[in-house]
């Protein structure tokens, strides 16, 4: 029996057809790759954040190694030329990436929720602070009934969010920081800033810094020597450090950032622990920039 041929014009038809076929075929293929590709990207991205974020937090324990053994070495005095300061890192090659660490002294600042202490000498301070940096009397009252009400808070950015101009809120930030409990300002980490508002002598103050730029830190006998005295509300040791890591492997990132604190236990001894962590995004702006490599 003989098979008769396609009618004419069929023949165009069934090319068409095997053609879609083929291409619906080819699209279905493509789009199995493609869901393979980005899984293969999405796993291989995970495996990096994972790994990333393990080194973040190595960064982390290292500095409550160094703290934990400054605080048994060296109690009586904290400054940035100690050994835990030279754990700072910046753009260091790893495998597959690099890390960034900076550590620093937290108490450089006032801490905002010394006013919680119900004394009269932080009121003091934030009032010259506030006056200092802009603040009007309603918003200097409206921030200590804030931090008295709802705190301790843990960083300023409740205090932005109340009507402070940005300029206004930029200058506070430098001059003060929100830190678990009470704590004083350590003049080892006071910026210059900082020492004008606490001598009120520029004359002193530039001296003071020299004197520390030299010899790496400062002393009551330093102090002396230039005749005047700590301020009420200082001295030259801290209990609370920054510490801010940030490891990229490959094309994934990862940052974070710690309080560590020093405290006291019941046995009179001191324990070195982190009381406050971020990551990412969540990182408080009164957390110290990393330093870009040179």
């Amino acid at each position: 029996m003989t098979r008769r041929p396609p009618p004419r014009g069929e023949e165009g038809m069934i090319l068409i057809n095997v053609l879609l076929f083929v291409a619906i075929a080819t699209g279905l293929v493509l789009l199995m790759v493609n869901r393979e590709e980005l899984a293969l990207d999405g796993a291989l991205r995970m495996r990096e954040a994972s790994r990333a974020l393990a080194i973040v937090r190595g960064g982390e324990v290292s500095a409550l190694v160094a703290l934990r053994r400054d605080a048994i070495e060296a109690p009586q005095v904290d400054h940035a030329a100690e050994p835990w300061g030279a754990l700072a890192e910046s753009g260091i090659a790893i495998e597959g990436g690099t890390f960034d660490l900076v550590i620093a002294d937290a108490e450089g600042r006032f801490n905002i929720n010394s006013l919680r202490s119900g004394e009269a000498a932080p009121v003091i301070m934030f009032n010259t602070i506030a006056r200092q940096v802009g603040l009007d009397e309603e918003q200097m009252l409206l921030a200590i009934a804030y931090v008295r009400g709802q705190g301790p808070i843990t960083d300023l950015r409740p205090i932005r969010l109340a009507g402070v101009e940005p300029a206004v809120a930029d200058r506070l930030q430098r001059l003060v920081t929100a830190l678990p409990g009470i704590t004083q300002i350590n003049l080892n980490a006071a910026d210059r800033e900082m020492l004008l508002l606490l001598f009120n002598d520029p004359a002193v103050v530039d001296r003071l810094i020299a004197v520390r730029d030299r010899q790496g830190f400062l002393t009551q006998q330093d102090l002396g020597d230039q005749n005047v005295t700590a301020p009420p509300g200082t001295r030259f040791a801290s209990n609370t450090f920054w510490v801010r890591t940030r490891a990229t492997i490959g094309s994934t990132a990862q940052s974070g950032a710690a309080l560590i604190q020093r405290r006291p236990r019941d046995d009179g001894s001191i324990e070195t622990v982190t009381v406050e962590r971020w990551r990412n995004a969540a990182v408080p702006p009164e957390a110290p920039a990393f330093v870009d490599p040179a």
